[in-house]
């Protein structure tokens, strides 16, 4: 048989074991792959030199702001700096600036635009909102992997869900066995804390100080009584406490079906180390302390936190600065969809002694079983798309936004100038180069829509 590529003497992670051998593609899909010498006929074969090959990165939250705010970050821009940041799909965030995915009209705007203009594959949220109820069927319907809420304001054409709002949008997301998905943080806490500390100078600290861990923790365990009362499948978006990550390990253990996010950002930033950043790193929920972050790492090392989601929100320096001055106005989200697996290889593989396997769970394996697109995706295995990346784990290479293909290039965010010592050298998806040694090969609209395979979805425990 004759294949369109091989790719040989790299270091291949799959769920069962790390070896030096060569894996093989035919139409787009793994046709062979182990560690004996091959034999093969192919159209293109690639000596890896000992690299990493992992299964392609999959984002469970980014937010690419089309349509309403393109000059942020495009779907176009975004899955170009995706690629370049080892990610082969990407689930993107249903609270657009205009036409949040909250019917199927708004669903077929996104679709449409993506159709043009993604190069890696993608899927939607759909929006959990007091307001949308009814249409959580269709979307799921159409294809949505879960449902979005938040419990805190989240702007003027997104509203957010009070107590009663999230019980009754998770007892209609159980019904028909969805995910619903939650930022989480308790709006009353908020707004009582953020009055607190309103005449203070605002900063990174008083930012943290007016969201604080217990908002964050109260609304999560408000969010595991219900998906225990309701049986829904919960998904904690982008937790930053460690005491969130414990609450809910052991939720889990007491049978609710629940599964944890985090972003590199919470995993290697803080207010007291990056202070001089300003609002460049207003997030919401807030950076946290050092000890906080450190804590955090636990979680992730032990499986707790089944998953990266990169909250990647580009932003304009009109966007970061108001013109008024009035810093508490500033718009909350930082870029990181290029730099999370770098930042999670040299923080947690190269200095935390990850392995490789559970690294390749938490960037990718987990979220494909969790969101049904298992094992089409997040898995290097006969079959299985030929989604993945290299890495070279060797190499010095330095970050910075003015280089990225983000459509925001603004590099006054976080690791600006951060020098790392492994770069992803080329991503694939389908068995083509969508980015190799900093060129993106694809076109716009290579990208596809991947619908979830419910009914052969073999969800992690």
């Amino acid at each position: 048989m004759k294949y369109d590529l091989v790719i040989y003497n790299a270091k291949i992670v799959t769920e069962e074991e790390v070896f030096l051998g060569y894996i093989c593609v035919s139409d787009g899909k793994i046709a062979a792959m182990g560690s004996d010498a091959p034999v093969y006929e192919a159209a293109q074969s690639l000596d890896a030199k000992g690299m990493l090959l992992l299964p392609g990165a999959i984002d469970t939250h980014p937010h690419f702001f089309e349509p309403g705010a393109e000059a942020r970050e495009d779907l176009e821009h975004g899955t170009q700096a995706a690629a370049s940041g080892g990610f082969t799909t990407v689930l993107d965030m249903p609270n657009t600036p205009e036409h949040p995915v909250l019917d199927l009209e708004a669903f077929a705007l996104k679709q449409e635009r993506a159709e043009r203009k993604a190069l890696i594959d993608y899927a939607f949220w759909g929006a959990a909102t007091p307001k949308n109820i009814e249409q959580f069927v269709p979307l799921h319907k159409q294809g949505c992997v879960g449902f979005k809420a938040f419990t805190v304001y989240a702007g003027s054409n997104y509203p957010f869900s009070d107590e009663y709002s999230q019980l009754k949008e998770m007892e209609k997301v159980a019904s028909f066995h969805g995910i619903f998905g939650a930022h989480a943080e308790d709006r009353t806490l908020v707004n009582g804390f953020s009055n607190e500390h309103k005449e203070e100078p605002w900063s990174l600290a008083v930012h943290d100080a007016s969201r604080p861990w217990i908002a964050e923790l109260t609304a999560i365990n408000t969010l595991l009584l219900y998906a225990e009362k309701t049986g829904c499948k919960l998904h904690i978006c982008h937790m930053s406490i460690p005491e969130g990550a414990k609450r809910s390990a052991y939720a889990r253990r007491m049978g609710v079906d629940v599964t944890v996010e985090t972003c590199a950002h919470y995993l290697t930033l803080n207010y007291q180390d990056q202070a001089y950043l300003g609002t460049f790193a207003m997030i919401n929920p807030p950076l946290r302390s050092r000890d906080r972050m450190e804590r955090l790492w636990k979680y992730v090392l032990d499986g707790t936190i089944d998953y990266l989601g990169t909250d990647h929100a580009p932003y304009l320096l009109s966007d970061k600065l108001p013109p008024d001055g009035d810093l508490r106005k500033a718009a909350c989200g930082a870029p990181e969809i290029d730099v999370a697996i770098p930042l999670i290889l040299e923080e947690g593989v190269r200095n935390r002694k990850m392995p490789l396997q559970r690294f390749a769970a938490f960037t990718s394996t987990n979220a494909a079983k969790r969101f049904g697109l298992y094992p089409r995706k997040g898995i290097l295995a006969v079959g299985a798309d030929a989604d993945f990346y290299l890495v070279d784990m060797d190499t010095n290479w330095t970050y910075s936004r003015k280089n990225s293909f983000s459509a925001s290039k603004l590099d006054k965010f976080a690791h600006e100038g951060r020098t790392f010592h492994c770069r992803i050298v080329s991503t694939l998806v389908r068995g083509n180069a969508v980015y190799r040694d900093g060129v993106i090969k694809q076109k716009p609209g290579y990208g596809r829509m991947i619908r979830p395979e419910w009914d052969s979805q073999k969800e992690k425990g």
